[in-house]
């Protein structure tokens, strides 16, 4: 936590959901969306950077963290409403929304479903899925049928946490890792196993209708021309930027990089919005 946050919960539709608002300013409000078992606490540094100048809403999404949910989400879509009523309660019109890995589902919902909304998009290291054609094979889907098959094995909870250990890198603090790990266990496992179902739907199909500014930030230095095909629609053509020694939690490990980052597409921002190139 940053300090200057207004921790709040709001019940819907059979959750609980934990979010915080923090900081103020003139700059364009963020909300940030964690990723697969994570929680708002791994945007942290990212709060704290931007909250004097802006207004940020970080939340934990039904299930995962301290939200609570009577059911799994059944959708991204289902979360991207979860943000829209945070953000009517908070009298929030439009904003930046980022999504971290399994997150990124969430964010592109977002920017999709609600583009009055939506003033940018910036996914972090995450994944758009397209499903393969009938017939064809699909290896990232194959990979998570596994994956959820094992989570209900016998050594569910020793695969879960050796596969969310290795998600960090091997500079990353042991501290973050072990919090992370404790935190990715204390989810309960029919919503982790639908989470990872969300990875494999046609995200592509959404983010083919974003028409918002989009910056692509990741630790997969070969993605750069599979991101300009993925948001056609873009409006200018996504900023695409790398890290350098992170593992997968890159706003965790490498935030001195992120931040500028996000820094200069926000920038960007205020200069198309400035010109009125924005919808």
């Amino acid at each position: 936590m940053t300090g200057a946050e207004t921790e709040r919960t709001l019940a819907l539709d059979g959750a609980v959901l934990r979010y915080l608002v923090e900081g103020s300013g003139a700059g364009v409000p963020m909300a940030f969306a964690h990723g697969w078992c994570s929680k708002l606490e791994h945007w942290a540094p990212q709060a704290e950077h931007l909250a004097g100048s802006r207004t940020v809403v970080r939340w934990d999404r039904r299930g995962m963290g301290r939200s609570t949910s009577a059911a799994p989400a059944e959708s991204p879509r289902r979360h991207a409403e979860d943000l829209v009523a945070i953000l009517d309660r908070e009298g929030l019109d439009r904003v930046v929304i980022a999504g971290h890995a399994g997150g990124g589902p969430t964010a592109a919902a977002f920017a999709a479903t609600y583009p009055e909304r939506t003033l940018g998009l910036v996914m972090v290291d995450t994944r758009v899925h397209r499903p393969a054609p009938p017939g064809q094979q699909d290896r990232f889907a194959e990979g998570i049928d596994r994956s959820t098959r094992r989570l209900a094995g016998d050594d569910g909870r020793a695969h879960f946490e050796r596969m969310y250990r290795a998600f960090f890198g091997p500079r990353a603090d042991r501290a973050i890792v072990d919090d992370a790990v404790a935190n990715a266990l204390g989810t309960p496992l029919p919503i982790a196993t639908a989470e990872m179902r969300h990875m494999v739907g046609d995200v592509a199909a959404l983010a083919e209708r974003v028409t918002c500014p989009v910056l692509w930030a990741s630790a997969q230095p070969t993605d750069t021309a599979p991101v300009l095909a993925t948001f056609p629609a873009a409006v200018p053509p996504p900023l695409v930027g790398h890290v350098v020694g992170s593992g997968h939690f890159v706003q965790l490990e490498v935030p001195e990089q992120l931040n500028p980052m996000i820094d200069v597409f926000l920038d960007t921002l205020d200069d198309l919005i400035d010109r009125g190139a924005t919808a």
